[in-house]
């Protein structure tokens, strides 16, 4: 029998510090349970399953010294693939990398390892990151576990699965344009993308050799759980400055203020300007606000004026180059670009523009498009002086069924441009930076997980995390997926 599969990880470290169960006996029963499942949902690439044992030992030494290194003492935690590991490959599920192996542990790993985890190991993403879909070179295709004819999401899919089917409490992902929170809407979690520049970068992603460019926008690390307290955990474990990374702020975090839904004033909106979302998920956002509404929570339907949102996917077409690109020849970016235009961006015809400029790599256009995101950055912050969060739609509809990438999708008798089912929602918040999470709202008509999503201010995470503690009490919230 079963005794710690679906605890949170916050009830296993208390279970651990209070002496009731050991780290070994968790992180044996969360292998074997990947030992038995992972097959049917290839969410696991790597299971480090001698080495989190031998850990897990430690951990139950220790704590019987009375000794505990932290909030997630003895808990299993899993890691995005993209991540460094020391001695483990990180290969983004390329052929280009799949000799990459890590040669010290990325910043957030290490600090993971600090908290007194045990990494249980490596989970599957697709091809360079970059689809909401986990395939690729190296690894099998990613499953839904709600239904494995679906996408899990990505790119944090195989992370995504795993936490939702059991494999593993709590998960370390990366967010560039949805890759947190797409994944977290599509399997029933909780999902948070920090405020940009919050979370060290260093071994955030696989460096060809000799390497000599590192430029780092809209991406940022973050956890997947299944309660918000997990998130909140685990967020205070990875945030905060370190000397690899001066671009990350010492900040002074607001503790959270407010006690209660009727102290907040919350913006919301059912879709954007161009990009409408399913009727389910419409009538899904407009329950969930009329539930904080009547628990005295003053909502308001507004968007920001001036095309601030239109003007934000804009700006993420016109930075995303020169992350992905930067550094190689010509000739790369050119086979690079014709990649992406016929799968993941096939028949988007808006944000063009600067997308196609960026790949020629000049400076000054690099340099106007550092200027216009201060400026979008400044129109979105003048928003939430009046309001303290935004709720807005993770995607036009839940998970979809696995296709081939670029292929046009299907929902509720509406024809989608491949990227247009989800990426108008989310990347917009990764141009300006903002920290959006998903949060789950329970399982839709066809029995997929359904979620909203909730945007602050910069640098408001510890009051949205207290705001989604209340919401969460309006909602189902995470649903375990039959089966598991």
């Amino acid at each position: 029998m079963q005794q710690y599969i679906y605890q949170s990880a916050c009830s296993l470290a208390k279970l651990i510090r209070d002496g009731q169960a050991t780290s070994m006996d968790i992180v044996k029963e969360h292998v074997l349970r990947i030992k038995e499942h992972n097959g049917r949902l290839n969410a696991f690439v790597d299971l480090f399953e001698e080495e989190a044992l031998v850990t897990a030992a430690e951990r139950d030494r220790q704590a019987k010294e009375g000794r505990f290194l932290g909030p997630l003492h003895g808990v299993p935690v899993s890691i995005k693939e993209q991540f460094w590991i020391r001695g483990k490959s990180s290969t983004v599920n390329a052929k280009m990398h799949k000799d990459f192996v890590a040669p010290e542990d990325a910043v957030v790993v290490d600090r993971i390892r600090r908290s007194g985890a045990v990494i249980l190991g490596h989970t599957n993403v697709p091809r360079f990151l970059v689809d909401y879909q986990v395939w690729g070179d190296l690894y099998p295709e990613g499953k839904n576990p709600y239904n494995t004819d679906c996408t899990p999401g990505g790119s944090t899919g195989g992370g995504a699965a795993a936490v939702a089917a059991g494999f593993s409490p709590l998960e370390l992902g990366g967010d560039l344009g949805g890759s947190i929170r797409v994944p977290s809407n599509f399997c029933g979690l909780y999902g948070l993308k920090p405020t940009e520049k919050t979370v060290p970068v260093h071994g955030n992603i696989p460096l060809p050799k000799d390497f000599k460019t590192f430029i780092v926008h809209l991406s940022q690390a973050g956890p997947l759980a299944r309660t918000v307290e997990d998130i909140e955990t685990l967020w205070r474990v990875i945030v905060g400055p370190h000397e690899s990374d001066r671009d990350t702020p010492r900040i002074e975090w607001r503790a959270p203020t407010k006690t209660s839904l009727s102290e907040y004033k919350v913006a919301w909106v059912d879709g954007w300007p161009d990009y409408p979302v399913s009727k389910q998920v419409s009538g899904a956002i407009r329950d969930f606000v009329e539930k904080l509404e009547q628990h005295g929570c003053r909502v308001e339907k507004k968007a920001p004026e001036g095309g601030v949102h239109a003007e934000s996917l804009d700006l993420w077409m016109g930075i995303f180059p020169y992350v992905v690109a930067q550094g190689v020849p010509w000739v790369v970016r050119f086979f690079l670009k014709m990649d992406l235009n016929s799968t993941i961006l096939k028949g988007m015809t808006k944000h063009r523009t600067n997308f196609n400029k960026a790949f020629r790599m000049s400076a000054n256009h690099y340099g106007e498009m550092m200027l216009r995101r201060s400026i979008v950055v400044s129109r979105w912050e003048r928003f939430f002086q009046d309001y303290d969060f935004l709720i807005c739609p993770s995607g036009f509809g839940p998970a979809y069924p696995r296709t081939k990438v670029g292929n046009k999708l299907h929902y509720e008798d509406t024809e989608l441009v491949y990227a247009n089912y989800v990426w108008p929602f989310m990347g917009c918040f990764n141009a300006s930076g903002h920290p959006a999470m998903n949060i789950p709202i329970g399982l839709g008509k066809e029995g997929l997980p359904l979620g909203v999503q909730l945007v602050g201010p910069y640098w408001s995470e510890p009051e949205l995390i207290t705001f989604a503690k209340h919401a969460s009490q309006l909602s189902e919230g995470f649903v375990r997926p039959a089966g598991y």
